[in-house]
């Protein structure tokens, strides 16, 4: 990992001509360099160093040669304050650099992110469609609950939608640049949160931020004095760390609860250090990571042997038991149970500036992102047969400054000096072999991302680039620029944010698009209130900030950032929060006339409204299609209209509804009354989204609320998530999806399989007797309950016509088809054989709202036609009615 703080020449005197003074600094360079001059000259050899003659070199030239000749192993001198002059240049430079061209601007949703929001694996992904669509009403969804008979609660249909969108409000000065500024993620949350930042003067500072942070009011001072520390949150504990090189560069709260206050840091050295947040005297017990030394050596400044080596960065495992720790090139954990260290990777050829646990579920699986431009990933059950990873996974082509994962085992993010935030499978890396054939090869510009210019890639991609997604418009120069998945329970991991070297806190769907960006130059100062209404005034006092880490409150929409500052040196921490129409600055129409303005014109406000409403319904893959979507020979849809549209039951006048509006697998397909009379998008209420259903471009019929495909599961219609293949194949788990095919004809829906519906085990004799059945969707009558008389009318005339078998313990007869019509004998509706039902088991009068679907196979269907009756066809008959963008009125 090279040297985080930016550093120059000395700017220049005051007064002092620049002419003048590149002669002198000239001059005093060709004076040090007289010496090896002369020697060379007289042994014949030449004075040109990396294309560079030393006989004309300049100051810029030998900050370029030291540069690429400095040894990783040099120990970084203490950085100081850099003028304001050369702060000022630098960011002239960056702004100049105009790096953000090399890369096409995202205006449309990605389909590889696209897949992962409709995956499941991202929280619910109804809400994820309403947020995207801009009608997630939450005052509507918690009056609806009082109407329902059991009411669900998942915080996240009523939170996804509540991303930061503030610039913020400072919270916290400092005098030092702050590297590390979290959020704890305990269980203890949502009693008390707490938020800690690690500064370069080994402070480490907790608040609790479950306190309100108040404003400084005139002539009050409310803010609290601490030691290179002003903040007006409450100061929980601020400790000294223990001396370390340099800075902290790394600090990680365990998430357990017997470890809830430990907290463990890493500053440059090859020891961790691990101590109490809570306590005032905190204890420093330190967490070793070297060999034991083979002979007496010599002890360094940092109290360690003379094969000390540098930790970057460090985590706890989920448990709080185990450390992960990288740093020079090497990957570790350490067990804090057995106090001894357990594995030792020589995992990369460059620094290991970031290091993760894969999830949170167990501790077998290692990653860990370097200089050299991979991510690898460990399996620890494998690693003592060989010291190989598992997997690579490659697509940067610069360095990597930060890893982060989901927590699922799946799926993770990286920061790149390429300027690209990536996200990845793990499922979809690379072999080793992939490795070895790239390994040597270099794919990027070697620049030193210190500096404010990122030049042009030499190479579009990566030969071997494997990410599903990539994230790019924010800067990552000047320092290792950290990147986070949003939280789980409140946004389902949606979103992907990270600080940037611009001083923009930028926020990204998982499609790709950017959903916010918050401008820390116009971050108001303390003594404005975080969460009051945002002032008129539209300019902040930084204007220069570099915002090296984020943290995202895991129970509520509010975002912390640290900020480095340019004018007057140290860092200032500043609080987001999200904010509604009332409290972001401007007045309700200056609104209104803003979004009239960003439109065309309407002929009313009402086709306004509606026309703004419309644009605003694009959802990722799904809306997208259907707002835009022209006839196209090469889509199949089996007959059905290409989009949105709702499938009516003849029989019983109701839709095909997603039960409960669920989207978890295996939900069932019912028939329930219509929930939303109008066809036109942009009138149809969201809620009735589980009655909506569209064919895919696979062919699939799916779900528009739940975003998956239909299947059949026991002749019942249920939702399915994507799964993987297991053997044999195929099988009751993992098989192909069926195809519906529509007929506008007939009205009916028939099933086509690709395999026995059935899924017999691989021991049962293979038959092929599925392929002569015709399947076909039909709706199941329900009968009205039996009242007290009906009983009592069957059991006089049972007791009647067979006096003698009520009282005997004989075996009743087998029931017969006319024997469960004629007496009381109950089957379920949808037990019946389709072949056995007359005219009495048509009847469809239950006062219930839901009715079954089933789908029948009929071995002759042409002999069967003929013989059933009306009701039992118009059961198998439907109605699709397509959902179209706009009232046609209005065109």
């Amino acid at each position: 990992m090279d040297n985080e703080d930016w550093d120059m020449a000395d700017g220049e005197a005051e007064g002092e001509e620049a002419p003048t003074r590149a002669t002198r600094q000239m001059a005093t360079i060709q004076a040090i360099l007289a010496p090896f001059l002369q020697r060379q000259a007289a042994s014949g050899g030449s004075t040109v160093v990396g294309g560079i003659d030393l006989r004309g070199i300049t100051l810029d030239d030998l900050n370029q040669l030291l540069r690429s000749t400095a040894e990783p192993e040099e120990e970084a001198a203490a950085a100081e304050d850099d003028d304001d002059d050369e702060e000022d240049e630098y960011y002239r430079a960056f702004r100049n650099s105009g790096h953000s061209l090399y890369f096409r601007k995202v205006t449309e949703p990605q389909e590889p992110g696209v897949q992962l929001i409709h995956s499941g694996e991202f929280g619910r992904v109804g809400p994820k469609i309403k947020s995207r669509r801009k009608d997630l009403n939450i005052a509507k969804q918690l009056r609806s609950r009082a109407s329902q008979a059991r009411p669900r609660f998942y915080k996240e249909d009523y939170t996804s939608d509540l991303v930061p969108n503030s610039n913020g409000t400072t919270v916290a000065e400092y005098d030092a640049n702050v590297y590390t500024a979290q959020y704890s993620t305990g269980v203890q949350d949502s009693v008390m949160s707490y938020f800690s930042s690690i500064s370069s003067d080994f402070r480490l500072n907790i608040f609790d931020t479950s306190v309100p942070a108040l404003p400084r009011g005139p002539g009050s001072n409310r803010t609290q004095q601490h030691i290179n520390l002003k903040t007006n949150m409450k100061v929980i504990n601020s400790i000294r760390a223990h001396p370390g090189r340099w800075t902290i560069s790394d600090v990680n709260l365990s998430a357990d609860n017997e470890r809830y206050f430990s907290m463990i840091y890493a500053s440059m050295s090859s020891t961790v250090y691990m101590t109490n947040t809570m306590d005032p005297a905190a204890a420093q017990i330190p967490i070793p990571f070297a060999d034991p030394p083979r002979t007496r050596s010599r002890q360094t400044l940092w109290g360690e042997s003379g094969y000390g080596f540098r930790i970057f960065s460090c985590r706890f495992s989920a448990d709080g038991n185990e450390v992960i720790a990288g740093g020079s090139g090497q990957l570790f954990v350490y067990d804090l149970l057995a106090n001894q260290r357990t594995v030792k990777i020589e995992a990369h050829t460059d620094d290991v500036n970031s290091c993760t646990w894969a999830d949170t579920a167990s501790g077998n699986v290692l990653v860990s992102a370097s200089d050299d431009t991979f991510l690898k990933v460990w399996d620890r059950r494998s690693l003592g047969v060989s010291q190989k990873p598992s997997g690579v996974l490659m697509g940067h082509t610069e360095g990597i400054t930060y890893v982060s994962a989901k927590g699922d085992g799946r799926y993770i993010i990286s920061n790149g000096k390429d300027q690209k935030l990536r996200l990845w499978d793990l499922r979809k890396m690379r072999s080793n072999q992939d490795l070895e054939e790239v390994e040597n090869n270099y794919y990027g510009t070697n620049y030193d991302y210190r500096y404010p210019h990122y030049p042009k890639p030499r190479y579009p991609a990566h030969p071997k680039d494997c990410s599903v997604m990539s994230y790019h418009g924010h800067a990552v120069l000047r320092t290792l620029i950290r990147c986070h998945f949003s939280p789980a329970e409140t946004t389902g991991g949606q979103y992907i944010y990270s600080g940037s070297a611009d001083g923009k806190v930028h926020i990204w769907s998982l499609d790709g698009q950017v959903v916010q960006v918050l401008d820390r130059a116009r971050t108001f100062p303390m003594s404005f209130d975080p969460s009051a209404k945002e002032p008129e005034r539209a300019v902040g006092q930084e204007n220069n900030v570099c915002v090296r880490d984020v943290s995202w409150h895991s129970q509520e929409p509010v975002l912390m950032s640290a900020g480095w500052e340019s004018g007057r040196g140290g860092s200032r921490v500043a609080r987001h929060e999200w904010k509604g129409l009332s409290k972001m600055g401007g007045s309700l129409e200056d609104w209104v006339e803003r979004q009239a303005q960003e439109g065309s014109p309407r002929r009313s406000t009402r086709l306004q409204q509606l026309s703004a409403r419309g644009r605003r319904a694009t959802m990722p893959g799904t809306s997208l299609l259907h707002t835009t979507m022209t006839a196209d020979p090469l889509l199949e849809t089996h007959g059905f209209p290409a989009g949105y549209f709702v499938i009516r039951s003849v029989a019983s006048n109701r839709l095909l509804d997603v039960h409960m509006d669920d989207i978890e697998d295996g939900t069932e397909i019912l028939l329930w009354p219509e929930k939303e009379s109008s066809i036109v998008e942009t009138r149809r209420s969201p809620d009735a989204n589980n009655q909506v259903f569209f064919i895919d471009p696979s062919g699939a019929l799916c779900s528009r609320s739940a975003g998956h495909a239909i299947d059949v599961e026991d002749d019942r219609l249920v939702i399915r998530h994507r799964r993987p293949v297991s053997l044999p194949y195929p099988n009751a788990y993992s098989h192909p999806l069926p195809t519906f095919q529509y007929s506008a004809e007939t009205g009916e829906i028939t099933v086509h399989y690709a395999s026995d519906p059935s899924h017999p085990p691989p021991s049962a004799v293979s038959s092929d007797a599925w392929k002569k059945k015709t399947y076909v969707l039909a709706s199941i009558p329900l009968r009205k309950p039996k009242s007290i008389l009906d009983d009592a009318h069957a059991f006089i005339s049972s007791a009647i016509t067979t006096p003698l078998s009520f009282f005997s313990g004989a075996a009743s007869p087998k029931a017969t088809p006319e024997a469960v019509f004629s007496t009381d004998i109950d089957l379920a509706e949808d037990e019946v054989l389709e072949e056995e039902r007359g005219e009495e088991a048509e009847v469809d009068d239950s006062p219930e709202w839901g009715r079954k679907v089933r789908v029948l196979g009929i071995v002759n269907k042409s002999r069967e036609e003929r013989e059933i009756i009306e009701k039992a066809r118009n059961r198998r008959r439907w109605q699709i009615t397509a959902i179209r963008k706009i009232d046609a009125r209005t065109v």
